[in-house]
């Protein structure tokens, strides 16, 4: 049988301009994004520390993801979801498996094609259309590649929490994410621009 689930439409009317210097100075970049314009609202940031990372350990990164979901989730932040391979993959050994009730505050997510997990994107499952058809932005970040995640920038900020898996930040104003929902790309970036300060999309 095929199934056949519709993408969410809506937000391609809006055209959305990325400069080369939004693109350079960006914490995090890539070249394979879904979603389409403009977000302002997060300022915390939930990642997956690289050095803490075990793939036999994946079920107990999404316990610890619920927890820090709920607090986040009753405090009304949306955040920024950052790990490695498919979020919501029901084999443990391709992503972290997440379901919706564990992530259900999140605002946007990364999956991190890397070394340790070099699984295809999570395009098509329906994890998947779930979190796109909500309209929460998606992005493959390959590192290797022209994408990137600077994990330095990161680590430098002051965490609001440390667990044995996961570090939660937050940043004292909103950073601001950018799709180009016709080039599938993305940039993420912490500081503004003139052209920002328009709001021109």
């Amino acid at each position: 049988f095929l199934q056949m689930r519709p993408m969410v439409a809506g937000g391609e009317r809006f055209e959305v301009q990325i400069t080369q210097q939004e693109f350079e100075s960006a914490f995090c970049r890539s070249r394979q994004a879904l979603g389409n314009g403009r977000n302002e609202k997060m300022a915390d940031i939930v990642y997956i520390k690289p050095d803490a990372f075990q793939l036999e350990s994946t079920q107990a990164i999404a316990e610890e993801i619920d927890r820090l979901n709920a607090n986040l989730l009753k405090a009304k932040r949306p955040y920024l979801l950052v790990g490695p391979g498919r979020w919501g993959s029901a084999d443990r050994w391709l992503g972290i498996p997440v379901q919706w009730r564990n992530i259900s505050g999140v605002g946007a997510m990364i999956e991190l094609r890397n070394e340790k997990i070099k699984a295809d994107p999570s395009q098509g499952s329906h994890f998947f259309q779930n979190i796109t058809s909500l309209g929460i932005d998606y992005i493959t970040v390959t590192e290797g590649s022209d994408d990137c995640f600077d994990w330095a920038w990161a680590d430098a900020q002051q965490a609001v929490e440390e667990t044995t898996y996961l570090r939660h930040i937050r940043l004292d104003r909103a950073f601001i994410l950018k799709i180009d929902g016709q080039k599938s790309q993305c940039v993420m970036n912490y500081h503004s621009f003139n052209s920002d300060l328009n709001h021109s999309i």
